[in-house]
C-alpha cells in the first residue's frame, strides 16, 4: 500500500507540477529567461524526473538563491544597477527581488532620490529586469515600497482602521456625563506610552464607535445597556445608573489612518492602505499597470512574480461595515458583544480583567463570539485582500509570491499560505545564541512554525516552490559566518523551503564609504570578506533547491493545533498562538530526528479532507496519522472527518483531551452535542485507534515522548534511525523513479553515526553531492537499503535510491584515525586587510586574534596568510586545522592548491601532496568583519550596527594544527 499510494500521489503531483511549471516556463521564455541550455533543462525535467541529475548539476536560475536587493531612498542609477547585477550573478546568484525601501541613515552621496512609480523609476525597473535577463537572472518586486503598503496618495477613508476600547468603572446611583472628545482624551492619555499608541500617525483621527454600560457580574448579552441613544444634539452622553452594583462603561473608538508605511521610499511612504477593502487592493495595485503604459511591455516580460511582505498592519481589525459583514455571516448582531471582542493590538483577552467576574456560561458564549469575529476578520483579510493580490497577479500572467506571517496577528497562516502561487515564510538569524554547539531558533519569535506552514500551504495546494526571506539580522550583521549561513540554510531544507531569497543586498555605489548603506541583513555586499568565496554556498543552496522543487514530499504525520481556541481564548496575537503550548510548535523537530515526517494542517483542511483506508488525504498529501494537539473545541464537521478516518482504519492521538466542544455561537448547544457525542462514541467504539497521552513534562522529555507516541502507533518510518539524536534531522521526498533523503548533522563540533533502515527496494544508494555536483554510489555491507552513516559537524548528505546498479561497488571510508602528530613549528604569518593594510606577525602558538592585545590582531578583518614549514610526513595522510573560528580556510602544500574548507571541520586529504624531506604549508583564512568594523570609531554605520557587540568575535586559527593518518 505504500509504494501504490506513493506512486499515486506522485502521478497528481506531477500533473500539478506540469501545469505550474508551464506558466513558469512561459514567464521563463517571454521575461526571465536563463540561457537556451537552462530553459530546455526546465522543461525536460518536468517530462522524465530520471533528466533531474544533469539539471542537478547546473541548477536553473529559479533554484538559485535570489537577493532582496534594497533599492536604498530610489537613489538609482542604470551604471550602478547593471554592475551589481553583474556582481550578484558572478557568485551565482539567480535572480533580484526589487525592493524599493526608505534611506538609511548612511552618508549621501547626493544622488537623486527617483519617485515609486514615476516614468524615471519605471525607465529603472525596465533596465534591470533587461540586464537581469540578459545575465540569465530572474526579477521579482515588491508590489509597493516598506511595508505594510500604502502611500502619500491615499484618502482618509482608504486608509487603515483600528477598533480600540477601553472601560471605566461606575457604581449604582453615579450619573455618567460624558462626551466623544472627553472620552477621546482620556483613551489617549491613558495609553499614550503604550506600544502601538507611541507610534501613532499625527493624521490619526477618531470616531466614537460605541458606548455601553456592563454589569460587572454579567450573566447575558441583554445585560448590556446601549448608551449612545441618550447622546444628545449636543454630543452629550447624561445617564444615571438607577440598579445598585458594580458597572463599568465600555466605549469604542475607530482610529483612521493610524499607520505609516515602514520605511516606505519617496512615492510609496505615507498612510497604511486599509487590507479589509477589496476595492482598495485592487486600485493600489491598478498602479502598477503603469510600468506597462510607459515601456510598452506586459508586467510578465520583466518579472517572474509580485512579492508581499510581511501582514505588519499593527492591530487592524475594523473596517467600513463590517458590524453589516458579520450579521450576514453569522445571523446574529455584533451589537451587544462589542465590549468584548476587541484588545490592544499587542495584548489578549487574557488582559481583560472584566470579564473575569462573569459566569462560567457567559464566559463561554464570549469564547465563541469572539472566535466568530476574529475568524471572520481572518477572511475579510483573506478574501479582499489575499485572494484579490492573487487575482491581480494571474490576470496579469505574473506569480504570486506572499508571506501570510506578521505581526501583531497571525492573519491565517496556513490558509494565507494556501493562496499565493509561491508561499514565502522568514527565518532569523542572530536572535539566539549562535555558538553554541546544537542549532537554536526563537520559538517565540516562531519563525521556523512559519517555515512549516509556508511549506504545508505549498504541498496541501499543489505548489512548486516555497520560498524564504533567509537569514534576516539584525544583532549580527557583520557576524555572520558562511558557516552560520549553511546550518541554517540546512533547516530550512528539512522544513521544506526549497528557495531562498536572501535578506539581503544593498543597492550602494562602490564610492560609498565603507561598509556603503546598509538598509538591513547579512551584508551580502561586495565588500564582505567572504564574498569572494560565496559561489560554494550559492551552488550547494541551489542543487538542494532545485532537487527539492522537482520532487514530492513525503509526510506522515498531520498535526491539528488549538487555533480555533486561540482565536476564542486570546485573539490573534502572535505570541499566544506560537507560545500557548511549547511542545506543539517544537514537535516537528522530534519526529525528523526519530525519521519520520509531519505537516501542520487547520480544521479548515481536516473538513476538506478524503479518506480511505486509515488515510487522510487534501490535495496530493496522504497522511497515516492524526494528531489532535491539546484541542478543546472542534467543528462538528471536523468531528464526522475524524469518525470516518477512525472507522477506515485511522488512528488518532490525543494530546491532553478529547475536544467536547463547537466552535461558533450560534446553534452552539445542538453542535456541542454532535462533537461530544460523536467522539466520546467513537473512542468507545473504537478505544486501541486513540493514542491518548498528556503533554510532555518539559521540551526535553518531547524526544521520547514522541519516540513512545510513533511506535504505539505502529505507522512506517521514513527512514529507521538506530540512534536518533537531537544533532541529525532528515527529510524525505520522492519523485516517479527515486528516493530522495536528505540528512543534516546540525552540531558544530561532534561528528555523529547512526545505522539507518530505509523501506526502499530494488534499488541503490548514490551520494549526490550538492557541493561539487558529483554523483557517487554509496557504500552498502549487504542490502542496498541498510546503511551505516557518518556525518561530520555540521555535514549534510543527499542520499538518492535509484534503479540504476553501479557498475563498481562503492567502498567504506575508513574513519578510524591510526595515528596523529601536533605541527610544533614556527608560523610566519601575514595579514592582509580589506583597507588595504597589511601587518606581519611571527607566532610559535596559535591563537584567536580578538583576544590579543595587539590591535592590529584584535581589530583585524580581511584575509590571514598563515605559513611553516614541516617535516617528517611520512605516512600521514591528512592535515587537520583544529578550531578555525568559522572562518574559510585554503589549504596549499609545496605551492598546489589542496582545497577549501568553508563550513564544519578543516580537515584536508593532503596524500598525493607531500613530498619527503621539508613540505611548505600555506594556509589562507578569511575572517569575517566584525572586529574591524566596530574598531571604526568615526563611521556612523558601522558604530549603529555594531553598538549592541558585547565583546569580540573569536577569530583566526587556534589549532591545534595536526598531521593525522587515516
Amino acid at each position: 500500500m505504500y509504494k501504490l499510494k506513493r506512486l499515486s500521489t506522485y502521478t497528481n503531483y506531477k500533473n500539478v507540477v506540469t501545469t505550474t511549471f508551464i506558466v513558469l516556463a512561459i514567464c521563463v521564455l517571454q521575461s526571465c529567461s536563463t540561457s537556451q541550455n537552462s530553459n530546455t533543462n526546465n522543461v525536460s525535467i518536468q517530462k522524465e524526473s530520471s533528466d533531474l541529475y544533469s539539471s542537478f548539476q547546473n541548477p536553473p536560475a529559479q533554484a538559485r538563491p535570489f537577493v532582496r536587493w534594497w533599492w536604498n531612498g530610489d537613489k538609482i542609477k542604470a551604471k550602478e544597477l547593471d554592475r551589481e547585477l553583474e556582481s550578484l550573478h558572478s557568485v551565482g546568484f539567480g535572480g533580484v527581488e526589487i525592493n524599493p525601501i526608505g534611506m538609511p541613515a548612511a552618508p549621501d552621496n547626493g544622488d537623486k532620490s527617483l519617485v515609486w512609480m514615476s516614468d524615471e523609476w519605471i525607465d529603472m525597473v525596465v533596465h534591470a529586469s533587461k540586464k537581469a535577463k540578459d545575465l540569465g537572472m530572474i526579477t521579482d518586486m515588491i508590489a509597493g515600497t516598506g511595508w505594510p503598503f500604502g502611500g502619500e496618495f491615499l484618502k482618509d477613508d482608504e486608509t487603515c482602521q483600528r477598533m480600540v476600547s477601553d472601560n471605566v468603572a461606575y457604581k449604582g446611583g453615579e450619573t455618567i456625563s460624558v462626551d466623544e472628545p472627553f472620552l477621546i482624551n482620556l483613551y489617549k492619555e491613558k495609553y499614550k506610552n503604550y506600544r502601538a499608541q507611541k507610534h501613532i500617525s499625527e493624521r490619526t483621527t477618531y470616531k466614537l464607535s460605541h458606548v455601553t454600560l456592563v454589569p460587572e457580574n454579567c450573566e447575558n448579552a441583554n445585560e448590556v445597556i446601549d448608551l449612545k441613544k441618550y447622546i444628545d444634539s449636543n454630543g452629550k452622553l447624561s445617564y444615571k445608573i438607577e440598579k445598585e452594583g458594580n458597572y463599568f462603561l465600555s466605549y469604542g473608538l475607530v482610529q483612521q489612518n493610524f499607520r505609516d508605511v515602514t520605511l516606505g521610499a519617496p512615492g510609496g511612504a505615507g498612510p497604511v492602505m486599509d487590507h479589509y477593502k477589496k476595492e482598495m487592493t485592487l486600485a493600489y495595485l491598478n498602479r502598477l499597470k503603469k510600468i506597462s503604459e510607459r515601456s510598452g511591455y506586459p508586467l510578465s516580460d520583466l518579472i517572474r512574480a509580485l512579492f508581499c511582505d510581511s501582514i505588519e498592519v499593527s492591530g487592524a481589525n475594523w473596517t467600513d461595515g463590517f458590524a453589516d459583514i458579520f450579521y450576514k455571516a453569522y445571523g446574529y448582531k455584533l451589537d451587544n458583544w462589542l465590549p468584548f471582542v476587541f484588545y490592544l493590538a499587542y495584548d489578549d483577552y487574557s488582559k481583560d480583567k472584566y470579564s473575569k467576574n462573569f459566569t462560567p456560561e457567559f464566559k463561554d458564549q464570549l469564547k465563541r463570539v469572539r472566535y466568530d469575529y476574529n475568524k471572520l476578520l481572518v477572511e475579510t483579510f483573506l478574501k479582499n485582500f489575499t485572494q484579490t493580490y492573487k487575482d491581480f497577479c494571474e490576470e496579469n500572467n505574473v506569480l504570486c509570491r506572499y508571506q501570510a506571517y506578521g505581526t501583531p496577528f497571525l492573519m491565517g497562516l496556513l490558509d494565507g499560505n494556501m493562496i499565493p502561487d509561491i508561499p514565502e515564510s522568514n527565518n532569523w538569524i542572530y536572535t539566539v545564541e549562535m555558538k553554541d554547539s546544537i542549532w537554536k531558533w526563537k520559538e517565540s519569535h516562531g519563525y521556523m512554525l512559519w517555515n512549516m506552514h509556508a511549506s504545508a500551504g505549498a504541498h496541501l495546494t499543489g505548489k512548486k516552490i516555497t520560498s524564504s526571506e533567509a537569514f534576516t539580522n539584525l544583532h549580527g550583521v557583520f557576524k555572520a559566518t558562511l558557516e552560520e549561513i549553511k546550518q541554517h540554510d540546512d533547516m530550512n531544507f528539512i522544513t521544506g523551503i526549497n528557495h531562498t531569497v536572501v535578506h539581503g543586498y544593498n543597492y550602494s555605489p562602490p564610492e560609498v564609504e565603507f561598509p556603503g548603506w546598509v538598509r538591513f541583513g547579512t551584508y551580502f555586499s561586495e565588500r564582505n570578506t567572504w564574498w569572494e568565496h560565496l559561489n560554494h554556498w550559492t551552488d550547494y543552496n541551489a542543487r538542494l533547491s532545485h532537487v527539492f522543487q522537482n520532487s514530492q514530499a513525503e509526510k506522515s504525520v498531520a498535526i491539528v493545533g488549538p487555533t480555533a481556541d486561540v482565536w476564542g481564548d486570546y485573539g490573534l496575537n502572535r505570541g499566544k498562538l506560537q507560545n500557548n503550548l511549547g511542545y506543539l510548535y517544537k514537535l516537528w523537530e522530534a519526529i525528523s530526528q526519530l525519521g519520520y515526517s509531519c505537516e501542520y494542517i487547520n480544521q479548515r483542511v481536516l473538513e476538506g479532507s478524503v479518506i480511505k483506508d486509515g488515510t487522510i488525504s487534501f490535495g496530493d498529501m496522504t497522511y497515516d496519522l492524526l494528531v489532535l494537539a491539546s484541542l478543546k473545541s472542534i467543528s462538528p464537521e471536523a468531528a464526522i472527518i475524524i469518525k470516518n478516518y477512525v472507522e477506515s482504519g485511522g488512528k488518532v492521538v490525543v494530546v491532553d483531551q478529547m475536544p467536547t466542544k463547537s466552535l461558533h455561537f450560534k446553534d452552539f448547544e445542538k453542535n456541542d452535542n454532535i462533537v461530544k457525542s460523536t467522539l466520546n462514541k467513537l473512542l468507545a467504539e473504537n478505544p486501541k485507534s486513540f493514542i491518548q497521552v498528556k503533554e510532555p513534562k518539559s521540551l526535553d522529555d518531547l524526544l521520547p515522548w514522541t519516540e513512545q507516541i510513533l511506535k504505539e502507533s505502529k505507522i512506517a518510518a521514513d527512514v529507521v534511525i538506530s540512534n536518533p539524536t537531537k544533532k541529525v534531522y532528515q527529510l524525505h521526498q520522492f519523485t516517479a523513479d527515486k528516493d530522495i533523503y536528505f540528512f543534516t548533522n546540525i552540531n558544530r563540533f561532534e561528528t555523529t553515526n547512526f545505522d539507518a533502515k530505509f523501506p526502499v527496494e530494488g534499488k541503490y544508494p548514490w551520494v549526490w553531492n550538492p557541493e561539487t555536483g558529483e554523483r557517487t554510489p554509496y557504500y552498502y555491507a549487504s542490502k542496498t537499503n541498510e546503511l551505516s552513516i557518518s556525518l561530520n559537524p555540521l555535514e549534510s548528505l543527499l542520499l538518492i535510491f535509484e534503479d540504476e546498479k553501479p557498475s563498481v561497488k562503492a567502498v567504506p571510508v575508513s574513519t578510524k584515525i591510526k595515528d596523529s602528530k601536533v605541527l610544533d613549528v614556527n608560523w610566519n604569518i601575514t595579514g592582509n586587510q580589506i583597507n588595504k593594510q597589511s601587518f606581519t606577525w611571527q607566532m610559535k602558538d596559535l591563537i584567536d586574534f580578538s583576544k590579543s592585545n595587539d590591535s592590529t590582531q584584535s581589530n583585524f578583518g580581511g584575509k590571514i596568510i598563515y605559513k611553516t614549514t614541516v617535516s617528517n610526513t611520512a605516512g600521514f595522510t591528512h592535515l587537520d586545522l583544529g578550531d578555525v573560528n568559522e572562518g574559510v580556510t585554503e589549504l596549499y602544500v609545496n605551492g598546489q592548491k589542496v582545497g577549501k574548507r568553508w563550513y564544519g571541520k578543516a580537515l584536508y586529504d593532503i596524500e598525493d601532496y607531500l613530498k619527503k624531506g621539508n613540505n611548505e604549508i600555506e594556509i589562507h583564512y578569511t575572517t569575517v568583519l566584525a572586529n574591524y568594523a566596530k574598531s571604526l570609531k568615526n563611521n556612523k554605520m558601522t558604530i549603529g550596527w555594531t553598538k549592541r557587540y558585547k565583546d569580540l568575535v573569536p577569530t583566526g586559527i587556534e589549532g591545534p594544527v595536526k598531521l593525522l593518518m587515516y
